[in-house]
């Protein structure tokens, strides 16, 4: 199971990571464009019993690159890349005792995902609703075309599945926001994980308060992320707590930047990885609507 400690490691670092803003739909007209960093750090990991052991010092550098588009004010297309590249020690463990360094797995470029985010329930939603809101996001993972390398990372397989997302305000400034997605790989993988599904599931308390021509965020979100292989049950997981914070300035040009910090709590498979990620998303707003979905 050591490709799943690495290949674990290397989705916490290169994950395309969602912010409660990230989940919402975008008014008609407006473009959001992510260039994302990330960077990992780990030389602990939990093995198939989930005791914590001794493991080779790793660092991981990833980045995100998305996109969404609202076409009204309930649906909004979502697009999301993360390559990556990795400066490590793992060189020394055999991936699947083929004489393969571990390396390997971090060789080429991650897969694509198509998302059509539905707002269902909300202000602008078909089902309106100032108190709740939800949304649906089904959506495919596309293998990156050109790249055969079965060592290259990402799964290398078509995917089918999608996100849900739900929150409610506790206040006007504070709300509690939960949601969860599962991806299904039917075909054949080409990667060495051979990953028939994975699945996470997040939530937690999101703080917004304004500071002259500002606002600032806070979030503590829990979450959990799982695999499984060759048709059986959960393969590896590790259950994360993930605290961000989010600045947006308004004058005298709108800047948004967002900073998360995962802390492995608890795992099996899996690398218990430190992660810093740094956000700064753009808006582009070509029906004149200034007023992103709060």
């Amino acid at each position: 199971m050591k490709q799943f400690i690495l290949v674990l490691a290397l989705d916490v670092v290169m994950a395309f990571p969602v912010f409660a803003e990230d989940a919402a739909v975008l008014p008609a007209g407006t473009l959001r464009v992510d260039v994302d960093a990330s960077t990992g750090f780990a030389g602990k990991a939990w093995d198939s019993d989930g005791a914590k052991t001794d493991a080779p010092n790793a660092t991981i550098i990833g980045a995100a690159l998305g996109a969404a588009y609202g076409f009204t004010g309930w649906f909004t297309a979502v697009f999301d890349w993360s390559p990556g590249v990795t400066d490590t020690d793992l060189t020394a463990i055999d991936i699947g005792n083929d004489g393969d360094g571990a390396a390997e797995i971090y060789e080429g470029l991650s897969d694509f995902s198509l998302k059509a985010r539905f707002q269902i329930i909300g202000v602008n939603a078909p089902l309106q609703s100032e108190r709740f809101r939800l949304r649906l996001a089904p959506g495919v993972i596309i293998p990156f075309p050109g790249i055969d390398d079965k060592d290259a990372s990402g799964n290398r397989a078509w995917g089918a599945g999608g996100e849900i997302s739900f929150d409610t305000p506790v206040n006007g400034n504070f709300f509690v926001n939960a949601r969860s997605d599962f991806y299904w790989f039917p075909f054949d993988n080409q990667s060495k994980t051979n990953k028939d599904w994975e699945l996470t599931l997040e939530a937690g308390p999101h703080y917004r308060f304004g500071i002259g021509g500002a606002s600032l965020s806070l979030s503590l979100p829990v979450n959990w992320k799982a695999a499984s292989e060759n048709g059986g049950g959960v393969s590896s997981h590790l259950l994360t707590l993930r605290p961000a914070a989010a600045l947006k300035l308004t004058r005298p040009f709108t800047i948004n930047i967002e900073i998360e910090y995962t802390l492995p709590i608890y795992g099996k498979n899996s690398y218990a990885v430190h992660t810093v990620t740094i956000k700064a998303p753009m808006y582009f707003n070509f029906a004149k609507n200034k007023n992103v979905e709060e």
